[in-house]
């Protein structure tokens, strides 16, 4: 069976056809078991031809609030105070409509019921009347017998205008409540849209930035005329790029494959510093499938090489170490370079990178992930990043 589209976001709110059609459905049918109800109780002859009629006016009624609903639909939601005025106007010739059938079905339309209880023929008293409540009104004359029918069917179109009207004040009040819905979904949709865009955003700012640093290395290489390393670091750099660029930069990634990623990068700087970097990785296997921000360490890497090795005479030793707590992924990169080190946080002149991945921590997580950075008392630097601890359920 092909699965119902999805609702629109973006399309204008209405009340469902459905939901509103059930809506005049449920108001007549109460209607009409109150008054079977009342019949019932005071015992009225002929309930059976009673109910037959009723029926038939419930039919007609609901017809006739159909046509009051499309009448309405057409009104702006906007506008709530006119639509309330349109349905005050509309339920008068709604209410002299179903009265005036109410008089033909009952009184006009004469039943051996009718004939029975009077024993003339002439129509029931009030008492015997069974669709709805009236007086009886005396009156032996023709102008007698007229006025007393236009009283009886506007006594019957006041009662039943105020029926006209909750079903109508109902139908504004779910139309409302259905752009209310409708709006706020709206609302979500765009601010997810947003959050998806600057996330996109974010990451693709680490790509040039990173790119741009290894293709200085690579031109370094080549003028000194170091061919195999300069092959060797362009193979890496078209694996590290295929592998970054093929997923969506707002999905999640598992933090087993984020640190191969990181591996393959460190391995192109290796070729500038074979005596100077090394590496150092914390995993548990418990968090192999913890789920991260594609490329959220990246940054973080790159700047302990700049920062730390780089600026280094002796080897330094990146560290990547992955922990859990309080339902958190706690995730560490740190560095054991020269102290005094300068520009890796966010306050210094070529922090981009730090900033780009506190920027995406907060617009993903907000309040439940952060990032910090301290130096060491020993020389390096030390970034802490944590997140809600979330695995891959495939």
């Amino acid at each position: 069976m092909p699965e119902e589209p999805a609702a629109d976001p973006y399309e204008e709110p209405d009340l469902s056809p459905r939901v509103a059609l059930l809506s005049i459905a449920g108001f007549w049918l109460f209607y009409c078991a109150i008054v079977t109800v009342r019949s019932a109780v005071i015992g009225q002859a002929g309930q059976l031809d009673i109910l037959a009629r009723r029926l038939a006016i419930m039919l007609f009624s609901m017809g006739l609030t159909c046509l009051l609903y499309l009448i309405l639909r057409r009104i702006p939601t906007s506008s709530l105070r006119r639509g309330m005025i349109a349905a005050g106007l509309l339920a008068a010739p709604a209410a002299l409509a179903f009265s005036s059938v109410n008089w033909v079905v009952f009184d006009v339309l004469k039943s051996p019921w009718a004939t029975t209880a009077t024993g003339t023929g002439s129509p029931p008293s009030g008492a015997q009347r069974s669709g709805r409540m009236m007086v009886q009104v005396g009156g032996t004359n023709a102008d007698d017998a007229d006025m007393a029918v236009v009283k009886m069917i506007a006594d019957s179109a006041v009662n039943s205008y105020f029926f006209f009207v909750g079903w109508a004040a109902l139908y504004l009040a779910l139309r409302y409540a259905a752009e209310v819905g409708a709006l706020e979904r709206k609302n979500a949709a765009f601010r997810a849209a947003a959050q998806a865009a600057e996330l996109r955003a974010l990451r693709y700012q680490v790509n040039p930035h990173f790119l741009f640093n290894t293709l200085n290395s690579l031109s370094t290489l080549v003028m000194a005329g170091r061919r195999p390393a300069a092959e060797r670091m362009i193979i890496n750099l078209s694996s590290f790029f295929r592998a970054s660029l093929v997923g969506d930069p707002s999905e999640d990634v598992l933090l087993t494959e984020e640190i191969r990623l990181q591996r393959l990068y460190l391995e192109i700087e290796q070729v500038r510093f074979p005596d100077r970097l090394r590496l150092a990785i914390d995993l548990p296997d418990n968090l192999r499938d913890a789920l991260v921000p594609g490329l959220i360490l990246q940054p973080l890497i790159e700047n302990a090489v700049k920062y730390g090795v780089s600026r280094s005479r002796r080897p330094v030793t990146i560290g990547i170490r992955a922990s859990a707590q309080q339902g958190l992924l706690l995730l560490t990169v740190q560095d054991d370079g020269e102290p005094g080190a300068v520009g890796k946080g966010p306050e210094g002149g070529t922090g981009l990178g730090l900033r780009n991945v506190a920027d995406r921590i907060a617009a993903r997580f907000g309040a439940m992930g952060y990032c910090r950075v301290r130096p060491l008392d020993s020389g390096g630097f030390r970034v802490d990043l944590a997140m809600p601890l979330t695995f891959d359920e495939h």
